[in-house]
């Protein structure tokens, strides 16, 4: 009887541990999905980084608007204020309805001048309108969508509102969708040269000084 009954409680024990075991992987694979599901719902509604400004109105979404950073004679360029490129993705959302950029309006007395394309300063439903080429852009200039229009703008007159750091509010005035004013930063993309500081080497932390 007593060899039945240690063989008996060796066989609960080792079926309480393997019930242990199970539950532990349970537990570890609900948490793993847990914080899964938080990450994502965290990411979600983030934006993706870019050097310009952003804007929705209507079936249109403003993205990455800039004002460039001269390539050539940056300082004559500031204190002329102008000519300055222009920089922007505008995406039509609507997949019926076409827009027309009409028209961009700067402050104190600026000018922005609007080149149109072969189709104008239109959008239609469900394509884009690309305008300027900005510092990194990764897509060769002969090479253009067949859902993208491409544009020139042109920012003159523009005094001492244009200047790296600060924002210049250009209001966009669209056809259909209506008026939008944004924020837009000056982008200096690679022409301004990095400023490292110099450090000296700091010591480990673990490490002793003295006569040892």
């Amino acid at each position: 009887m007593s060899v039945l009954r240690k063989t008996a409680r060796r066989s609960a024990g080792s079926a309480t541990k393997v019930a242990a075991v199970a539950a532990f992987g349970i537990a570890v694979a609900l948490g793993t999905s847990a914080c899964g599901a938080g990450q994502i719902s965290q990411t979600a509604n983030q934006e993706p980084a870019v050097n310009g400004n952003l804007a929705n109105i209507g079936d249109l979404q403003l993205r990455d608007v800039q004002i460039l950073y001269p390539t050539d004679k940056a300082d004559e360029v500031f204190g002329n204020g102008g000519p300055f490129q222009l920089a922007f993705v505008i995406n039509n959302l609507s997949p019926v309805n076409e827009d027309r950029l009409v028209a961009i309006t700067a402050p104190e007395g600026g000018s922005v001048t609007i080149a149109e394309g072969s189709d104008g300063a239109k959008i239609p439903a469900g394509q884009a309108l690309r305008a300027g080429k900005p510092a990194g852009l990764l897509i060769p200039e002969e090479v253009q969508s067949r859902t993208e229009q491409r544009i020139s703008v042109v920012l003159n007159n523009a005094g001492d509102t244009v200047a790296a750091g600060l924002t210049t509010p250009l209001v966009f005035r669209f056809e259909k969708a209506g008026i939008v004013a944004i924020r837009t930063p000056v982008d200096s993309g690679s022409t301004l040269p990095r400023q490292d500081k110099i450090r000296e080497a700091e010591a480990p932390a673990d490490e002793h000084t003295g006569g040892h």
